[in-house]
């Protein structure tokens, strides 16, 4: 068992591996992070040699505090400045020109970094006591469902990687990005709303990538269960009469199933269940996993993203 306690001690052990060039899981408001010091290549390497993550998929630089980004960028303007006053600590990221000593191996290879702020107690608390920015995509297999607590990151790596518990992840799905390279535009969405972001920056647009960009988290294909997984209409829900098949629903109730999951019918709500629940309807066994696909409203659009990548 490789979950730690966050407690004082077991933070200062991590950040000591950290600066190493190791890797330790930690919890975020998200989903929890695969963390990594952003300055080093070595410990860069081994966050994608774990994950099995594409080169060419970015990981965000997380900090806990504003001034942490003149390390990273010399492009940080009125317009970041204005959006980390009302969205940091939260699942805002945000991304714009890279410095010189940022390796581009954090980065995807572009020239252009994510950096965000996480609002939770322990993620903070290890950033500070690392002194500088962690990189860390979420803390599973590449493609696979993102883990929402400490249970998780353990189960998809086997006790290989320390995993700091810092209990389950309030908002479950990860953070909204933003690219201010160019028109703000929101390459992937996420608990921050266009709507909310559109308040402060009228010119803010959705961008849907088909394929990877600057952004994490944007292949067409991701976040998927191991078991073939596809969205269906109410309607199907209810006629359904299988034996072999899981179902998740929000108001569509089946005839006959193996296991029927009834989420919550808010965004919020079903946002915070979502992968657990993904995870847990995966182990079961099962010829298929059925979801109900959620309004196409704009409160829903972030779970929305999720399912259509998870059964892409």
């Amino acid at each position: 068992m490789t979950i730690a306690n966050p407690t004082q001690s077991s933070i200062q052990e991590a950040a000591e591996t950290l600066r190493g060039g190791g890797v330790v899981a930690f919890p975020t408001e998200t989903v929890y992070g695969l963390g990594c010091d952003t300055f080093n290549e070595t410990g860069i390497q081994k966050v994608y040699d774990l994950k099995g993550r594409p080169k060419n998929n970015p990981t965000i630089a997380h900090i806990h505090d504003v001034s942490v980004v003149s390390q990273l960028t010399n492009h940080w303007d009125e317009k970041c400045d204005l959006l980390a006053k009302h969205f940091w600590p939260g699942p805002l990221t945000i991304i714009v020109p890279k410095n010189n000593a940022v390796p581009s191996a954090a980065c995807g290879g572009f020239d252009t970094i994510a950096i965000r702020m996480p609002n939770h107690r322990v993620a903070l608390s290890l950033l500070a006591e690392v002194g500088g920015p962690l990189s860390a995509p979420s803390a599973n297999p590449s493609g696979y469902i993102s883990p929402t607590t400490a249970i998780h990151v353990e189960q998809s790596f086997g006790g290989g990687v320390t995993v700091i518990d810092g209990g389950p992840c309030d908002c479950g799905i990860e953070s909204t990005v933003l690219s201010l390279v160019g028109v703000p535009t929101v390459l992937r969405p996420g608990s921050v709303s266009l709507a909310s972001l559109a308040k402060l920056l009228p010119e803010t647009k959705l961008s849907e990538p088909a394929a990877q960009t600057d952004s994490p988290g944007t292949a067409s294909a991701h976040y998927s269960p191991h078991t073939k997984t596809t969205l269906v209409g109410s309607d199907s829900i209810n006629s359904i009469s299988n034996p072999d098949v899981i179902v998740v629903s929000i108001v569509g109730t089946p005839r006959i199933t193996k296991h029927a999951f009834v989420m919550p019918n808010c965004p919020k709500g079903y946002a915070s269940k979502m992968y657990a629940t993904l995870r847990e309807a995966d182990a079961i066994g099962a010829h298929e996993i059925l979801i109900e696909t959620p309004p196409s409203t704009p409160e829903w659009n972030a779970v929305l993203n999720r399912l259509l990548r998870a059964t892409s």
